[in-house]
């Protein structure tokens, strides 16, 4: 008797990754390819599904598969369309029914999620939030995403767009976001907006740094953390601002959605409790009264490396 398995697929504008997982979140077999390497939506679909084939056919004499999992950026859904994505290979304003061709081309039941929301039921199939029914899950990487979990079901909207909490205002008239608005989280909170808070910490103190060493482009979220971690004054600096807003806005969703726990995930949340400790304090001094100390901040448990991937394979699993 074959065991069962789902492929979980993370869509990026850079990367496709796929994978084997089986109902423990153990990864089976995996590929991957360059997501532009088929320009075109033809030729995208073309190559998604040719993955999946022969990743599928590596398991075939043990391994039983069920369903497919798909996390991408700009989807719909409730359509299983993208559409809007600036990175992928066809025009932004072309939708492509993704869910359905990839269903009618491989024979398989398909499920197609925003990579936030994927990431947020991972965590509850596979990772820290087993057992829960109510949870949010933030990812803090060159943008801010998240997913929020009510009473065990992933809230998505009547036009399946809800959760975009990386586009929730912080700052009145702030910094200007790649959304076209000013002000959202994402543009403080996110490894790109802690990159924004150094420099211009830079230019209010007069403290040696290495940081100072580094262009824009060539500083990252990892230099940072490393700074921080040997005691420097704007690397510490950067990290309590980023965690005081966050803290901040993480209070808005106590009020909203009542959650359990919130979990940190992403690049940022690799910094440990250079990030934990000043969002956990801030969200302490934003809380009412009545929701004090009734919702943790937890960092996630899947990691980084296949948290998208056992997050696309949950999708099958929960379903």
């Amino acid at each position: 008797m074959k065991n069962k398995a789902v492929i979980g697929i993370d869509i990026g504008g850079t990367g496709t990754k796929l994978a084997i997982v089986d109902e423990n979140g153990q990864i089976l077999e995996r590929s991957s390819y360059y997501t532009q390497s088929r320009k075109g939506a033809e030729p995208f679909i073309v190559g998604l599904t040719e993955a999946v084939n022969e990743l599928r056919n590596r398991v075939a004499a043990s391994n039983e598969i069920i369903g497919i999992g798909i996390g991408t950026p700009a989807c719909n859904e409730m359509e299983g369309t993208i559409t809007g994505a600036a990175n992928m290979p066809f025009p932004e304003t072309e939708t492509v029914p993704v869910r359905q061709l990839v269903e009618e081309r491989c024979g398989l039941p398909t499920r197609l999620a925003n990579d936030a929301n994927v990431a947020a039921l991972g965590e509850g199939q596979f990772g820290g939030a087993r057992g829960m029914k109510n949870y949010a899950l933030i990812t803090l990487g060159t943008g801010v995403g998240s997913g929020v979990i009510v009473d065990g079901k992933i809230v998505i909207g009547q036009h399946g767009l809800a959760s975009e909490f990386g586009h929730t205002f912080v700052v009145r008239d702030g910094r200007s976001c790649g959304c076209g608005q000013k002000g959202c989280i994402e543009t403080y909170a996110s490894a790109t907006g802690i990159k924004r808070t150094v420099f211009e910490l830079m230019s209010t103190y007069t403290q040696d740094s290495p940081l100072r060493n580094f262009s824009y482009h060539h500083l990252s979220a990892r230099d940072i953390t490393q700074a921080a971690h040997t005691g420097d004054f704007l690397a510490q600096e950067a990290f309590r601002l980023t965690g005081e807003i966050l803290g901040y806005k993480i209070a808005d969703l106590m009020v909203l959605f009542d959650p359990k726990a919130v979990f940190l995930a992403g690049g940022l949340a690799l910094a440990g409790s250079l990030i934990l400790d000043p969002t956990r304090e801030s969200l302490e001094k934003h809380t009412m009264p009545m929701f004090k100390g009734k919702c943790e901040i937890r960092l996630s448990e899947l990691g980084s490396e296949d948290a998208a991937l056992l997050g696309a394979a949950s999708l099958i699993y929960r379903s």
